[in-house]
This record gives C-alpha cells, sequence and structure tokens, in this order.
C-alpha cells in the first residue's frame, strides 16, 4: 500500500467525527489539537483544527509532520510536491493545501471531478467529511 493510500485509509476512519457545540469539545478533536500543541485552545469550536486532524494522521501512518502542524500552510513543506496545475497527476490522499478566507486550510483528496476537488478532511463544516472545493483555490499539493 502506497503511503497516499495508507493516509487516505486512516483519515477515512474518522468519517463523521463531530465538533461538540459550546464550550464542550469532542474528546478525540481535544486529542488532535493537545497532539498538535498543548497551547492551543482545547475547544474545538474556536481552534481551527484541520492542521491538527492532518497532523494525527501522519503521526497514526508513520509518514510524518511538518514543524507547527497545526498550521495547515506548513504541510506546504512536507512530503515532494505534486505539480498543482496537473490535477490529473494527483492521487488519492494526496495532501492538498487551499486557500480560504482569514487563512489556509489542509485536507486530503478524495478525487477529482472536472475543475472540482474533493477533500476529506477535518474542520470542513465543524467535522471530519468529504466536502468539495474548487481547484483554482488549492495552492500546494503534496504527497
Amino acid at each position: 500500500m502506497t503511503d497516499s493510500a495508507r493516509i487516505y485509509a486512516e483519515a477515512k476512519r474518522y468519517l463523521g467525527t463531530r465538533e461538540t457545540p459550546g464550550p464542550q469539545s469532542t474528546a478525540l478533536i481535544r486529542q488532535w489539537i493537545t497532539e498538535a500543541a498543548d497551547w492551543l485552545s482545547k475547544d474545538d469550536s474556536e481552534t481551527a483544527w484541520c492542521g491538527c486532524f492532518r497532523g494525527a494522521i501522519g503521526i497514526a501512518t508513520g509518514t510524518g509532520v511538518p514543524k507547527g502542524h497545526y498550521r495547515a500552510a506548513a504541510w506546504a513543506s512536507w512530503g515532494k510536491a505534486v505539480p498543482v496545475h496537473t490535477p490529473s497527476q494527483w492521487q488519492q490522499g494526496d495532501t492538498i493545501i487551499m486557500s480560504r478566507p482569514g487563512g489556509n486550510h489542509v485536507a486530503v483528496l478524495d478525487r477529482v471531478v472536472g475543475k472540482t476537488a474533493f477533500l476529506l478532511g477535518g474542520n470542513q463544516s465543524d467535522s471530519v467529511n468529504v466536502t468539495r472545493f474548487a481547484i483554482d483555490r488549492i495552492t500546494a499539493v503534496r504527497r
């Protein structure tokens, strides 16, 4: 099994994990946040935890994490670069970094359909799910 396939399989295990509304946090998400940086707020509704989720996957699969992996943009230095403007070369399980209002987002590629990337990630509508994003928002692809 390739590293990308292992990353995807591990991430898929957590589909449906949701934030707990209010100041209570989902125990598993709180664990991901704590593993990333113990000084981050443990309130999953206040902490951007997409990088924490991707870091937990990297730790669990032994594929590693970049320094400061709680920051989505840090993932642009992890692994090997894959051409960002050539979606036909992307593989399920590749790490995708993209821009969003107020910062960045990191997730794992599920599939590409036309000009849309379907990404399996954490902190997408307050849960781990597969969400569609326009390919033109993607700033880096790593494997």
